[in-house]
């Protein structure tokens, strides 16, 4: 058996559906993206965060619209761009789940909140509470495990986004390396795809569902919108990948 999970993230909507961002319509965009994350059949979605851009009530209630139909149970946490109590106030109801762990088919799923509500620019921060949950959920159970985040907790090696990532990463990363369960850490927040072992864990930064962050000499598919999809197998292996979109 295997579940299969697709990872959505920084799909910065806005209260009017017809707002772009740098150029691109966001709404839009997420509505190419979820067609494929349709065709490639997830058991589970991961929303990872910068789910609107504003906070608005009616951003969150636009993703809703594009989310729910699907019927997956569907996990979130916030990002540095989220108001956290109208997120949680807005994702009430089915498919939208509350829970920060999760277990299946072999392999346990831990979800953090990385955002700071001090944070000046976009930085993020995993709370001695949450690294505490983290230490108890890990210590509890051996099963082969996922971390998600927001934020990024290792290097992307571009300048501006790196003083912007996981503050307190030493810690984040100290509590990790002290079980060799886990396997691997997703986050957002870097609009780009990131694949690295650090520690012997994968580290993995999926793409937006809009604008893309791109490296001197990134491809023309690296401007691309996409998701990330997971198969985790039941004897502790997996396989990920990044499904871009193209617009029609």
């Amino acid at each position: 058996m295997v579940l299969k999970i697709a990872q959505i993230t920084d799909t910065h909507l806005f209260a009017d559906r017809k707002t772009a961002m740098r150029g691109l319509v966001t709404w839009d965009s997420l509505g190419d993206v979820v067609t494929d994350v349709i065709t490639w059949k997830p058991d589970v979605l991961l929303l990872t965060g910068d789910l609107t851009h504003r906070g608005e009530p009616q951003a969150y209630q636009h993703l809703i619209e594009r989310i729910a139909p699907l019927n997956l149970p569907t996990y979130y946490i916030p990002g540095n761009h989220d108001d956290v109590d109208i997120l949680n106030r807005e994702f009430k109801d089915s498919p939208f789940l509350a829970d920060k762990v999760f277990q299946a088919q072999g392999w346990q799923v831990l979800l953090l909140d990385s955002t700071l509500e001090t944070a000046e620019s976009g930085e993020g921060y995993v709370s001695q509470a949450e690294l505490q949950k983290l230490e108890q959920s890990l210590t509890a159970s051996s099963q082969p495990t996922v971390v998600v985040l927001h934020h990024h907790p290792v290097p992307m090696r571009i300048d501006w986004l790196d003083t912007i990532g996981l503050h307190n990463s030493q810690a984040f990363l100290k509590c990790l390396t002290r079980f060799p369960q886990v396997k691997l850490v997703l986050f957002g927040h870097v609009h780009l795809q990131f694949d690295e072992e650090h520690h012997g864990i994968h580290f993995c930064g999926t793409p937006s569902t809009c604008k893309q962050v791109l490296r001197q000499g990134a491809s023309e598919e690296e401007a691309y919108p996409g998701f990330r999809g997971l198969r985790l197998f039941e004897d502790g292996t997996y396989q990920t990948e990044v499904i871009r979109s193209h617009p029609s």
